[in-house]
């Protein structure tokens, strides 16, 4: 007799139900090593057990790297061992709360309130190196994370200067390090060193017919910081058309030429082309050049040591010039292109990533991001990389119609740009458009009121701490801070 006996009086019991705040401690601590800062701050305010988790140290030690990596923040930034745990989840989350700031339901006459406004009036000590003296500022940059600030003066004179990193900081009022350049600095472009601790810096200036390089490294964090040229380079010019600077390549344009030069190898290589370039993006193998009837791709040829008669070779492109026709079927025309190169310059194994700003044919300002991606196959008549359009970002007509704009900033999953109306500093953020995905919204407000009177205005943003410096006058810098402190 068959004896039939059921699945369902035999079935294993299921495993109880585990909720979230019952697992151990260290795998809590351990999932947040993967959750946005801003996650990790509404996680807190879920249970006792989340808020005592997300209350660990090393839980904000690693947020705090993480949006270092991610905006390129040189490590030098923080004294890590020497942080509160508000200090930590103040830096970490200042990206995200700099964003929201902005993207607050306001007016866009309504000013967005700074925190903390501190005057900086800087000076030499007596012993410096050089003769000349201070003199005024006339360009300014603000190393990602906001605390390092990089000045030059009409006096020749390069400085690195420590703004703290916290917004209740005393503002040295002597430099870190100082140099003397030959000439007057054009630009100052700069690039993290290869370990992260330190800044590489790039200036270059007119001496008559020529124009002089110069490269230099200084770590701030240390002891004793100085300026220590690592490259020396003259080209005979009086001007440079286009430049781009990437970790360990300058390029620049001038006479129908194009000079890709590594200043680590001392090897360089001349490229001829056909149209004069107003801008430059350049990949480990590909220059992307903006021209007044659009923008072309060109391979970089092999790179020889300078001075031999190989490197003196001007060399004709291998590849047709190929036209970046799908962003030009996008806009009626361009107002400009922007590459990280001109500011601060991701990682060599991050994507390099062309920003085209400019008018849709419907009379609307939009940014176009196109990051340039490898091209397989090997086919001749292609380069070997091509920008690719990811979306679109429709932006205010005002960011389009002024002729003062500052530099293309990047900050979590935004681009922020800056530019003034009158003595007004207006921000706008616009979300980076990802695969796919063409519309995006975007925000603008008004972010600094510099004093009345003035003229040649000069300023710089800092959206990964949320710090804004600006000139107000030939003797004075004004740092706003708009995060308020975790308390």
């Amino acid at each position: 007799m068959d004896v039939v006996i059921s699945d369902k009086e035999y079935a294993s019991p299921r495993p109880p139900h585990l909720a979230f705040d019952e697992f151990a401690m260290d795998l809590l601590i351990h999932i947040q090593s993967f959750m946005d800062p801003a996650d990790i701050m509404a996680l807190r305010r879920s249970s006792k057990i989340m808020a005592a988790a997300t209350r660990h140290r090393t839980v904000w030690i690693s947020a705090l790297r993480r949006v270092c990596a991610l905006h390129e923040v040189p490590m030098c930034t923080y004294p890590v061992e020497n942080m509160s745990l508000a200090e930590f989840e103040h830096a970490a989350t200042s990206p995200a709360r700099f964003l929201a700031q902005i993207f607050k339901n306001r007016a866009t006459d309504d000013l967005i309130p700074a925190f903390s406004t501190r005057l900086f009036k800087p000076r030499l000590p007596r012993f410096s190196p050089g003769p000349a003296p201070l003199g005024e500022v006339s360009l300014i940059r603000l190393i990602p994370g906001g605390r390092y600030l990089v000045t030059s003066s009409d006096a020749n004179r390069i400085c690195v200067w420590d703004l703290g990193y916290s917004p209740a900081a005393i503002v040295d009022p002597y430099p870190l390090a100082s140099t003397v350049a030959a000439g007057l600095p054009r630009e100052l472009l700069i690039q993290p060193t290869k370990d992260h601790r330190g800044l590489r810096l790039l200036t270059y200036y007119i001496l008559g017919a020529i124009i002089e390089i110069m490269v230099f490294e200084i770590y701030p964090a240390t002891n004793k910081p100085t300026f220590t040229c690592i490259a020396k380079r003259r080209v005979d010019t009086p001007e440079f058309k286009a430049v781009a600077f990437t970790p360990e390549r300058f390029t620049w344009h001038h006479d129908f030429l194009v000079t890709v030069w590594d200043f680590v190898e001392d090897t360089c290589a001349a490229l001829h082309i056909y149209q004069p370039l107003l801008n430059m993006t350049v990949s480990p193998t590909t220059i992307i050049g903006q021209h007044e009837d659009g923008i072309s791709v060109i391979d970089i040829p092999p790179l020889h040591p300078t001075g031999t008669p190989a490197a003196e070779v001007v060399v004709e492109p291998v590849t047709p010039l190929v036209m970046f026709s799908h962003v030009h079927a996008a806009f009626e025309h361009f107002a400009d292109v922007y590459a990280p190169q001109g500011t601060w310059h991701s990682s060599p194994v991050a994507p390099v990533v062309l920003d085209v700003f400019g008018v849709l044919f419907d009379g609307t300002a939009a940014y176009a991001r196109c990051p340039i991606k490898p091209v397989s196959g090997g086919d001749p008549d292609l380069p070997r990389a091509l920008p690719v359009l990811s979306g679109i970002s429709r932006v205010p007509p005002e960011t389009y119609d002024s002729a003062e704009f500052g530099p293309l900033y990047f900050a979590r999953t935004h681009l922020v740009r800056t530019w003034l109306t009158g003595n007004s500093i207006m921000v706008n953020t616009a979300k980076i458009p990802a695969r796919r995905q063409i519309e995006f919204e975007s925000n603008t407000d008004l972010l600094c009121e510099l004093p009345d009177g003035g003229t040649n205005w000069v300023y710089d943003l800092d959206p990964v701490s949320g710090r804004l410096v600006a000139l107000t006058t030939p003797e004075e810098l004004r740092i706003l801070d708009y995060m308020l402190p975790n308390a």
